[in-house]
């Protein structure tokens, strides 16, 4: 049986904080393959960046959803997250019954 890739700290806090990004190999914006400052497995980070790129970068909400792995409607939904509740709005609500 092959050994699971060794599991790293960051890792390990995105998975117990629910911000792990299920789609990290669909992001393929320059920032994200040029800097190791710039995590793809970092939902929070890859949803910020994608909305400034639009808003101070001047790309279609279309081209910048596409360049960091998410959908139009995934745009919108960080948006109003962002405007409602700041950078805390970006983590993933939990699932399940309230």
């Amino acid at each position: 049986m092959p050994k699971p890739p060794p599991d790293d700290a960051k890792l390990r806090s995105l998975r117990e904080q629910g911000a792990i990004n299920p789609r990290s190999q669909a992001v393929t914006d320059d920032l994200f393959a040029a800097s190791e400052f710039f995590d793809p497995r970092d939902l929070v980070q890859v949803k910020y960046e994608m909305l400034r790129c639009v808003e101070k970068g001047g790309q279609s909400v279309t081209e910048a959803a596409a360049r960091f792995g998410l959908s139009r409607p995934s745009f919108y939904l960080a948006h109003s997250a962002l405007a409602q509740r700041g950078l805390a709005g970006l983590i993933p609500l939990k699932r399940g019954p309230k």
